[in-house]
């Protein structure tokens, strides 16, 4: 069973004070989705965390999303880690 992709208002409900975004990655999934868990975005890929592969993806999927361009987003922590904080930058 799958659910919807969150809506952009939903998403943009959850920025911060600072227009910050709270994700959480599961790379290496058998299915892409997200999902809103305890007010943080999650994303489930399949691309493996190697080589700044992962964070391209969740750059493209937050576009797709949010209907923004990949230049307004920039993730500002956990680069190489699966709780990520990414700006959008609007």
């Amino acid at each position: 069973m799958s659910a919807a992709a969150p809506t952009k208002d939903a998403i943009t409900a959850l920025l911060s004070a600072k227009e910050e975004l709270s994700l959480r990655v599961v790379p290496g999934a058998r299915v892409e989705r997200t999902a809103i868990e305890n007010g943080t975005l999650k994303i489930w890929l399949r691309t493996a965390p190697e080589d700044g592969k992962a964070n391209k993806a969740v750059l493209a999927i937050l576009v797709k999303l949010l209907g923004i361009s990949v230049s307004q987003l920039e993730i500002t922590h956990g680069q190489t880690a699966r709780d990520k904080r990414v700006r959008v930058l609007v």
